[in-house]
């Protein structure tokens, strides 16, 4: 009895109702934690417990996230504990077992290399292959001196288009410490080029993510910083040079403060920057009989002008030993960004003789806001690691933006024919509550991970068109969103012999009300959706695992896609909002098998019902071109992926991720005869990067990454043959307090290619020309007890992430 009474009761109803198997087959136990030489706990840490005797096989594990182990099970004996992990040299153990046995605290030392005849410690490795994930150690690598934009673009795994973070070539939805970014698209870009790689430990990538993420997280890019563990102040000063069409520059100064109780960071950053963009497309019109009519060639180039302020504050309190307080602001402010767009759109006959032309300036002044507050509160509940996590979170996003375009027509001739102006003014104020409670329960039987989740959209937007000539199509309206998201997850984790096995719930009610006030259109939803994940692993021995996973997730549309936007290139082509947009299901079921543990095939099949696509569309008769988010009736694809990461020599290390796939889309067909459209392409996509020092003491490093992709589709456009090649160095100087970084991108300026769509009555095509090819330098001294590491993170909630 008195040992029951010591026993929490939320710990004692899982003993009762979920672990009694566990419970009735426990004989004896070890346990202890893995550190390194520093004192940080080391997670995934191989750990092979043998039998003395005879030093036969008798149960295997791995560190958890606190660099604990526990192997259970065991019958009176000695035995012998290996730990094993990249980058550290094995550590072995001897003890015997007459009762359950605490090793305390195993000591890892860095593994060391020679090379021509000095000795070296070698760095963590770049690539590691966990149970349900694939993470890219950047810290401490030349990777640190970039952007966390540049970071991801160099992820094994991750494919960047168009601004698009995608995984597996779907959509990704990227984490910064386990929260999600509540960004996309330009908006999501802006963020990561502005937060330094200085303080990116790694980036993972999550396939199959377990179910307290949120359901619309079909694959994660998760990047996570640096934690503190150091007492002290540290700061830094940073710049980043870019010379492109036009240069463009960031400053910036980090600040961290830590003692026993109170851990604190504020960061600023200020990032003008003058951008150019040189757009080609062609659209060839058809007449009532699907002949060849007109050919329409548009010639267009933008200089954006932007001038971002970007302000991070975490506040960590320990309140005692079990309790901890979070709170965290994050401030973005983008006054008077500016769009200067010119085209001239030339009108060919069937002949090809010039039949017409018109120019169109379009000016665009854009202020924005961003802010978001957190609080977050954490309780230990036991000393196994039981715990509750309590956050709330509010963010209010304001978008305002006016465009006014001014259009001349003119004959062959030269001679003008008409004129046209007129004025867009469009607004979008939205604000974003969410509170959450997630439970993480440890056990000897498993560990449990429980939770509830509720959030609260309101939008607000309004598009009023003026001027001497609006579109005739073109109305003035408000629209009104709302949107509330009732969650509740359970997963659990088990690991057993040479199996392990993650399986999750997620069930999610949904209730949204969109209303186009003045165009009367409401688009009215509830429903209830279950969201299961289910991910099984099997180690035959230490060069062979293979692991089954499956998962049901949910895509909803972006904000800024339900609303009445529009953005004019010219008066005649456009992009708008889409209020009809609903929710996209995906399934995805996938097989992984890893050799030697750095040569990883994965085999998988995605289908996805409704999926939300960028579409554009060609009016034959009227000769208006519009784009916009439609959802289409599905998509799928088979893909077969290899991955290979290894030191092919001590100062070369090298990894390779490869991507053979099948795409399918079938759409509707908005403009054409047959109202839906099936398309399909093969391709491969690949990535070498290569990492060489170049110095005795590892402080000069070198990097070469080559990137190419054959045929892909996106949305009806389908592209071939993307490549593009980037160099960089990178020194450390003042016993590393210097940090200076020289990059170059896209040396062959290959990267930029036509994507095109054909089918039935549509033919058009467009390549776009962003400064992809740069040079950049960047600088960063650190002062103060600059080893100190911090609590930089980013404390965006997921809500955030559909904000564009």
């Amino acid at each position: 009895m008195d040992k029951l009474r010591d026993i929490s009761s939320v710990r004692l109803l899982l003993y009762i109702f979920v672990f009694p198997l566990g419970i009735s087959a426990q004989q004896h136990a070890v346990k202890g934690m893995v550190k390194d030489e520093e004192g940080k706990v080391l997670s995934y840490v191989n750990m092979v417990l043998l039998q003395k005797s005879d030093s036969s096989v008798v149960s295997g594990t791995s560190t958890d996230d606190t660099g604990r182990f526990f192997i259970k099970g065991l019958k009176e004996n000695s035995y012998i504990l290996k730990a094993s992990f990249i980058g550290f040299q094995s550590l072995e153990v001897f003890f015997q077992v007459n009762g359950d046995k605490d090793l305390g605290t195993l000591i890892m030392q860095p593994a060391t290399e020679e090379l021509r005849g000095v000795t070296l410690t070698s760095d963590r490795p770049l690539i590691e292959r966990k149970s349900d994930r694939l993470v890219f150690n950047v810290e401490n690598t030349s990777f640190s001196a970039q952007s966390s934009f540049d970071i991801l673009r160099n992820t094994p795994g991750i494919l960047l288009l168009n601004d698009q973070v995608l995984v597996r070539n779907s959509p990704a939805v990227v984490y910064i410490n386990d929260k999600r970014v509540y960004l996309s698209g330009e908006e999501l870009k802006s963020l990561l080029e502005n937060y330094s790689g200085s303080n990116v430990r790694s980036v993972e990538v999550i396939t199959t993510p377990p179910a307290r993420y949120d359901a619309e997280s079909g694959a994660i890019v998760n990047i996570v910083t640096s934690k503190s563990i150091s007492i002290g102040y540290k700061g830094n000063v940073n710049t980043r040079w870019t010379e492109a069409i036009f240069p463009k520059y960031n400053i910036g100064t980090d600040h961290y403060f830590k003692n026993d109780f109170l851990d604190l960071f504020i960061g600023y950053s200020y990032n003008p920057r003058k951008e150019y963009k040189h757009d080609n497309s062609y659209f060839n019109f058809f007449d009532s009989a699907e002949n060849p009519d007109q050919r329409w060639e548009t010639d267009f180039e933008r200089i954006t002008r932007s001038y971002a302020h970007n302000v991070h504050a975490i506040t960590d309190l320990t309140l005692n030993d079990k309790s901890s307080l979070s709170l965290s602001a994050n401030i973005m402010y983008s006054p008077d960004k500016t769009y200067d767009n010119s085209s001239v759109t030339n009108i060919f006959n069937v002949g090809g003789d010039l039949e017409s032309y018109f120019l169109t300036d379009g000016d665009l002044e854009n202020d924005r806001s961003n802010l978001d507050f957190s609080l977050d509160y954490s309780y230990k509940m036991n000393e196994k690691g039981a715990r509750m996590n309590v956050a709330s979170s509010y963010i209010y996003y304001d978008d305002r933006q006016q465009q006014l375009l001014y259009t001349d027509y003119f004959g062959a001739d030269g001679d003008i024919t008409s004129d046209n102006y007129f004025d867009f003014l469009a607004k979008q104020r939205n604000n974003i509550f969410t509170q959450q409670l997630d439970l993480y329960l440890p056990s000897d039987w498993g560990t449990l991970e429980t939770g509830l989740k509720y959030s609260s959209i309101n939008s607000n937007s309004s598009a009023v068109f003026g001027g001497d000539t609006p579109p005739e199509d073109a109305e003035s309206d408000r629209f009104k969103y709302g949107e509330n998201i009732f969650a509740a997850y359970v997963g659990l984790d088990k690991e057993w012999g040479k199996w392990s096995a993650s399986i999750g719930l997620r069930g999610e009610y949904t209730d949204v009300e969109a209303n186009s006030i003045v165009l009367g259109e409401v688009n009215t939803q509830a429903y209830t959706e279950l969201f299961p994940t289910v991910s099984i692993k099997r180690n035959f021995n230490e060069n062979h695992q293979l692991g089954v996973s499956y998962k049901r997730s949910i895509d909803r549309p972006r904000y800024g896609s339900l609303n009445p936007y529009r953005y004019y290139l010219n008066e005649r082509q456009y992009e708008e909002g889409n209020p009809g947009l609903t929710r996209a299901i995906d399934n995805k079921i996938a097989i992984d098998y890893t050799y030697k543990k750095k040569y990883i095939f994965s085999l998988y099949y995605q289908h996805t019902n409704n999926e939300i696509n960028l579409l554009t569309f060609q009016d034959n008769e009227n000769r208006v071109i519009r784009a916009g988010q439609y959802n289409i009736d599905e998509g799928l694809q088979y893909s077969l992926d290899f991955t290979y990461y290894a030191y092919v020599k001590k100062w070369w290390y090298i990894y390779t991720y490869m991507s053979a796939f099948y795409l399918e889309r079938t759409f509707p067909a908005l403009q054409s005869d047959i109202p839906v459209q099936k398309l399909n392409t093969m391709g491969y996509y690949g990535r070498v990067y290569n990492q060489f020092t170049l110095s005795k003491d590892r402080t000069f490093m070198a990097d070469l990454s080559l990137f190419y992709i054959s045929d892909y589709m996106q949305g009806s456009f389908i592209f071939q043959n993307r490549f593009s090649t980037e160099v960089g160095l990178t020194k450390k100087l003042w016993n590393n307090r210097v940090l200076a970084s020289l990059n170059v991108a896209d040396i062959f300026n290959t990267q930029n290619i036509w994507l095109r769509s054909r089918y039935q009555n549509q033919d058009n095509g467009y390549i776009a020309r962003p400064e992809t090819r740069t040079v950049s330098l960047s600088l960063k001294y650190n002062f103060g007890n600059y080893r100190l590491k911090d609590n930089e993170r980013d404390t965006t909630p997921d809500e955030q992430g559909r904000l564009e």
